[in-house]
């Protein structure tokens, strides 16, 4: 089978994925924190864990008695212990033989994560006090929170607790709160309404707590379309209804989470950790396709398109997922992708939405030149591959030199001594690494040493297979789809002849199925808590990007 033919074969699979709207969607792989949070939840309102969930848990535990983070496996302790805790009151509720069975073969852990032991004392399994700081490192902490407001916000957005100690809920009317990372507050609010029902009870700060994170919701119920922040969000308000807290709006917000967890529900059995990730989906499936052929592709495209645009949030830019009547926050990422796709399906430049997009993402550029995912400060971190993809869009566009220089420069500067890039979202160092060589060479730097200095750490890293492939935190691993087109897309830039990116070529081409689908692998990255997932669109999109660059050189 030669490039087109294997290009042809894949094609009718990312189809598939498309939608009567003209959206692109795919199905995240499940993940253990929102499933176990998810049973956690069924038996708070008084169910039993159903049978689909349980044999999920049986399947996805290992021969160690363990469970990973995610789909990639491994051996997590936190994730099993929460696993542990789920299977635990779901058997004191009902008896089951297979729970027993599977409960057995865990291995004596210590609790250690802070998250973990918060619901195990809220479960009755440990005093509320084990979570506490010790005095000397309470007293640091409440001297951080002092400083806050003369340390400059990017450093005060730095500022993390231990790991396996709560902080205390004073942080909640701290500058530290306020300038936490968007997903973080809305993790430690409820958190922090349980642990304040559960130990002092203040009516003040359980009255202020469950206002700002009623506030925080989704239109559609949930807490930033994310199952373990949902569930946990949900625990809280059953636990608050239970101390007393309850009211028609809290009422409310249980039926809707809980509503809204249900359809996190995989076909594995299992909850994976957003409900989809339709705007990036779409919005990358049609530059691929875009990129194979346009002409041909064109009804596909323009529904995609229409689509996008009728899902721009209302200040402009896109949000990861466009589910109607969401009001989730945009963030640079996919606004600049969306932007890539209209312009690639042939919306002009000059497009009312685009230029909106375009104004938004002008404004979100930090200082240093990076584009974070939703705003400079706040706790965002500039991220490579975000940065990349605003360049390339601002490319496209054109008219914008100054701040596609200021964004090259803050690239060429965030090189690591050993040559690579780290991201923030998808599999780390390759993933970064291939997005900075992508802006390098596009805005005329392929001479530069820093591309050179990419370029040979990718080399470096190729598997004997010919493929690439790394965990969550970067090690090595066997080689995937995902990595190796990335990667394999970034040495054609260099070097359309390169020997490594041929041997690329052909791992991903030997490992396509023979129906012409590729097997997808757990590249995503939400939080390292969570762990990542698996996209079977991500497979499609990123080995297509390799395939019709390797054939058009």
């Amino acid at each position: 089978m030669n490039v087109q033919d294997s290009i042809k074969k894949a094609i009718p699979h990312l189809l598939k994925l498309q939608r009567d709207d003209g959206r692109f969607e795919g199905e995240l792989s499940s993940n253990i924190y929102p499933t176990c949070a998810y049973a956690l939840v069924q038996l708070a309102i008084g169910q039993s864990i159903d049978d689909d969930l349980i044999r999920w848990f049986i399947k996805s535990q290992n021969g160690a008695g363990f469970w990973g983070l995610d789909m990639a496996g491994g051996s997590d302790k936190d994730s099993t212990l929460l696993a542990k805790l789920a299977l635990t009151e779901s058997n004191k509720n009902i008896a089951n033989k297979n729970i027993e069975s599977t409960l057995s073969k865990i291995p004596d852990l210590k609790l250690n994560q802070w998250i973990v032991k918060l619901l195990y004392a809220r479960a009755g399994y440990i005093p509320w006090k084990s979570i506490d700081a010790p005095k000397t490192l309470s007293s640091v902490m409440q001297l951080g929170e002092k400083l806050a407001p003369i340390l400059p916000k990017s450093l005060v957005s730095r500022f993390k607790p231990p790991n396996n100690y709560a902080p205390p809920v004073r942080l909640f009317y701290t500058q530290v709160f306020e300038h936490l990372f968007i997903a973080e507050k809305q993790t430690l609010a409820p958190l922090f309404i349980i642990m304040e029902i559960h130990n002092k009870n203040r009516r003040d700060v359980v009255s202020d707590l469950m206002k700002w994170h009623l506030n925080s919701r989704c239109k559609d119920g949930s807490w930033f379309r994310v199952g373990f922040i949902t569930a946990l969000s949900v625990l809280a308000f059953i636990d608050a209804k239970n101390a007393g807290y309850g009211n028609s709006e809290v009422e409310s917000a249980i039926h809707k989470g809980y509503e809204w967890l249900q359809n996190l529900r995989s076909s594995d059995g299992g909850c994976r950790e957003a409900i989809n990730l339709n705007v990036w989906d779409t919005a990358l499936s049609m530059l691929a396709l875009s990129n194979v052929n346009s002409e041909e592709y064109k009804p596909q495209l323009d529904r995609s398109a229409r689509w996008l645009l009728e899902n721009q949030n209302d200040d402009d830019g896109w949000a990861f997922s466009g589910i109607p009547g969401g009001n989730l926050p945009s963030d640079a990422d996919d606004t600049s992708l969306t932007i890539l796709a209209l312009l690639h399906s042939g919306i002009s430049k000059d497009h009312d939405s685009v230029k909106k997009g375009v104004d938004w993402l002008k404004k979100h550029q930090s200082a240093n030149g990076g584009w974070g995912t939703y705003r400079p400060g706040a706790g965002d971190v500039d991220c490579i591959s975000i940065t990349s993809h605003v360049i390339s869009a601002f490319l496209e566009v054109g008219s914008l030199d100054k701040e596609i220089s200021k964004a090259i420069e803050w690239i060429r500067n965030s090189i690591s001594d050993s040559g690579y890039w780290k991201d923030l979202w998808l599999a780390k160092n390759t993933y970064g690494t291939a997005l900075a060589i992508e802006a390098l060479i596009k805005t005329g730097h392929k001479e530069c040493e820093e591309v050179k200095r990419g370029i040979k750490w990718l080399e470096s890293c190729q598997n004997p297979d010919g493929g690439w492939g790394e965990d969550i935190n970067g090690s090595r691993i066997q080689s995937t789809i995902e990595q190796t087109a990335w990667s394999t897309y970034a040495i054609l830039l260099d070097n359309p002849e390169s020997q490594f990116a041929k041997k690329g070529i052909d791992y991903i081409m030997s490992h396509q199925n023979p129906d012409g689908s590729w097997n997808p692998s757990c590249v995503g990255i939400y939080w390292e808590v969570i762990g990542g997932y698996a996209d079977p669109i991500d497979t499609y999109i990123f080995a297509l990007m390799a395939l019709n660059s390797f054939l058009d050189k």
